[in-house]
């Protein structure tokens, strides 16, 4: 039974077991520094005791100027290496394979980290849901922000991770320079879909030099921004993703979403989540005006969040399965997956090569040893109330049905 997703996949010059991953999520368990807790160790832990094949890292912030939350997870210093190695080592215990998201926040923050005096993007268009108005990085400092993501990637490899994945998506700093809502720039950046494409790529070729052609390198990226107008197109994204798959890249996933179009990179039940940004979130940091005006929109704006992005299992296979027909490397899939029927369909119909799974792990963190076991029914419940508080609070199931039948399972998650 669901066969597919325990037919194992190559990566590279990786092998793992099966084809259900762990997708980044923002964990709010590092120190306010960067640094690996036993917080943070215990949220993954029984994802490794489960089995789960490949596990990325939340968004780990790859320099100071690049932190764009609180408690972030950092890769941005050699210092991290020793918590890294730390964590490599909880995943190996079990089987997993583990990658280091590398990613830099760009504008997509309420405020820059103590001591960076302004944050910075391809132009300076105001991020829409948080309000900072960057600068554009200016020429003189590409090597510098180059310099940045190839160190973390070779922090990833000296602490014993098995491979690391660039963001390039959901509204960060890469994704600001490939979508055209946020990348107004007239110079080799900017101005044509192929010049947006430019940074994305020296960064991956930063990576991969520094790393070397054996270290899995993967990506994630949007198949659409889903905002009204101005984002980035299919066509364009399968574009950039075939020159990668030339120059190296080992496989990429497949998301949606930008910050500008919130929370259009989830989808589900929206009740309270506002409320919960702005209480417990990532926006309790914003400012007392925009904080004022999305409280007394919050009932609105979740109502329309509600219909606009309805409860959906693999929503994103529609653009996956464009880039699988494109591309010879895997092509793995993020939407909502938490049924194991539907996940095994996915692989099986081939428009994926395999899935990945943020919110259903969170509720169920043994799901990849449970597939052929649905008994205690613990299924995520799509209620976004994990999503809702990070950034602020531990990101956790805080559903409590979900955490009523974890505790008649027995289960010890924290």
């Amino acid at each position: 039974m669901h066969d597919a997703l325990r037919t194992p996949l190559r990566i590279g010059g990786l092998e793992v077991p099966g084809r259900l991953f762990k997708s980044a999520t923002h964990e709010t368990r590092a120190t306010v520094d960067g640094a690996v807790t036993d917080e943070l160790l215990d949220f993954y832990r029984p994802m490794v005791e489960a089995g789960t094949p490949l596990i990325v890292t939340g968004n780990l912030f790859v320099s100071w100027q690049g932190k764009s939350a609180y408690r972030q997870g950092g890769i941005h210093s050699d210092e991290m290496i020793p918590g890294l190695r730390e964590w490599a080592d909880l995943a190996h215990s079990g089987g997993s394979a583990l990658f280091a998201q590398l990613n830099h926040g760009g504008r997509q923050m309420t405020k820059p980290a103590e001591g960076v005096p302004e944050a910075i993007s391809a132009s300076n268009r105001r991020e829409k849901a948080q309000g900072t108005k960057p600068r554009p990085l200016r020429l003189d400092e590409v090597p510098a922000l180059l310099e940045t993501y190839a160190a973390a990637a070779g922090r990833a490899q000296e602490a014993g991770l098995d491979g690391v994945q660039i963001q390039m998506a959901h509204g960060y700093f890469l994704s600001q320079f490939l979508s055209p809502e946020s990348n107004r720039r007239h110079d080799a950046y900017g101005g044509s879909a192929r010049a947006r494409m430019q940074l994305p790529l020296e960064v991956y070729r930063a990576v991969r030099d520094r790393v070397g052609p054996d270290f899995p390198v993967i990506i994630k990226i949007n198949g659409t921004d889903t905002i009204p107008w101005g984002g980035v197109k299919l066509a364009d994204q399968i574009e950039l993703a075939l020159r990668l798959q030339d120059e190296g890249i080992d496989a990429v996933e497949v998301t949606r979403g930008h910050f500008s179009s919130f929370p259009s990179t989830t989808s589900g039940h929206f009740k309270g989540y506002v409320k919960a940004q702005l209480d417990d979130g990532a926006m309790r940091e914003a400012s007392p005006k925009r904080r004022a005006v999305l409280r007394a929109l919050g009932p609105l704006a979740e109502f329309g969040y509600e219909r606009a992005f309805r409860p959906a299992e693999g929503y994103n296979l529609p653009q996956a399965q464009e880039f699988s027909r494109a591309l010879d490397i895997p092509v793995i899939t993020v939407g909502g997956f938490r049924d194991p029927v539907a996940m095994n369909e996915a692989i099986s119909s081939g428009k994926t090569s395999a899935v990945s799974s943020a919110r259903g792990l969170i509720a169920n963190p043994y799901l990849y040893r449970e597939l052929d076991d649905p008994a205690a029914n613990i299924t995520c419940t799509l209620c976004n109330k994990c999503i809702g508080v990070a950034g602020g609070l531990p990101v956790a199931c805080y559903d409590p049905t979900v955490l009523q039948r974890r505790e008649a399972a027995g289960l010890d998650i924290r």
